[in-house]
């Protein structure tokens, strides 16, 4: 496997302006060779420059990009153009995967509207235009379960689109607000899986009302890594090529980024040999 960087990270400690520039940087220091980042908004960092600088580093660059899958703004054929505008910068970039995503604060399998059989439903339609529209630029995406829906909901959703564009991204602790292991999780989204982000949170609970989630270093939170990252090994349909990212979610005032991707690092070197 490829090890990497996601940006969130650093969310909240890297620049507003020419961010994408300074995570390469970071990139750099750590001896990472993938970021995971969003594609650049309008008006912001040159796509174009920042591939540039990516590939002449020896980084492979891997996008973001959400959208409303079930009630997409403007219908269908907004939804389209927003995709083709999106992987548009993609391909300026020289990015070839990108990983997308829904926006589950509006829909998630825990909303009633429209019911979770519905959402289940409709999603297909949207993620075939959307894999279609990729496609047509030579792009593959990832479909990350993002806090949203369970790893075999989604794997279902792929399944029912039957598009080579679209595979699966795998986050090692999005299945938790789910209400899902995610070791099961894994074993249901891997086997599709294009691109890994590795994150760890502390599971608190303690009554119904106080069940709380807090970043951590990788190893020092509650996802079973000794069991997690065999099964990368295992059941990605090709691990050398895969991406698998460091994706640290720091508490405000809760720890130092720095501190936290030293000691991640140290954990994962420890425990496998990576490209």
């Amino acid at each position: 496997m490829i090890l990497g960087l996601a940006s969130p990270t650093y969310a909240g400690a890297m620049p507003a302006d020419g961010g994408l520039s300074w995570l390469l940087d970071r990139c750099g220091e750590y001896g990472l060779r993938a970021l995971e980042a969003s594609l650049p908004e309008a008006g912001g960092e040159d796509a174009a420059e920042v591939g540039r600088r990516a590939r002449d580093e020896g980084i492979l660059w891997i996008g973001y990009w959400s959208d409303d899958w079930v009630t997409p703004a403007g219908g269908a054929a907004a939804l389209g153009d927003r995709a083709a505008r999106a992987f548009d910068l993609a391909v300026a970039g020289g990015v070839e995967t990108v990983v997308v995503f829904g926006h589950g604060a509006a829909h998630n399998r825990f909303t009633r509207e429209p019911p979770l059989a519905e959402q289940l439903r409709i999603l297909p339609g949207s993620l075939r235009l959307v894999a279609e529209t990729a496609a047509e630029r030579g792009l593959r995406l990832g479909l990350l379960p993002h806090l949203d829906y369970r790893g075999h909901e989604l794997v279902a959703v792929l399944q029912a689109v039957d598009h080579p564009a679209l595979q699966m991204a795998f986050d090692t602790t999005n299945p938790f607000p789910v209400c899902e292991e995610p070791v099961d999780a894994a074993r249901a989204v891997l086997p599709y899986a294009v691109a890994v982000a590795l994150k760890d949170v502390r599971i608190y609970p303690y009554r119904s009302n106080d069940v709380t989630i807090w970043g951590a270093p990788l190893g020092a939170g509650s996802v079973d890594f000794s069991v997690m990252l065999p099964l990368l090994a295992e059941l990605l349909p090709d691990p050398d090529a895969t991406t698998a990212c460091v994706k640290l979610r720091v508490p405000p005032d809760g720890g130092d980024n720095a501190e936290w991707m030293e000691q991640s690092l140290r954990f994962l070197r420890e425990q496998m040999e990576w490209s």
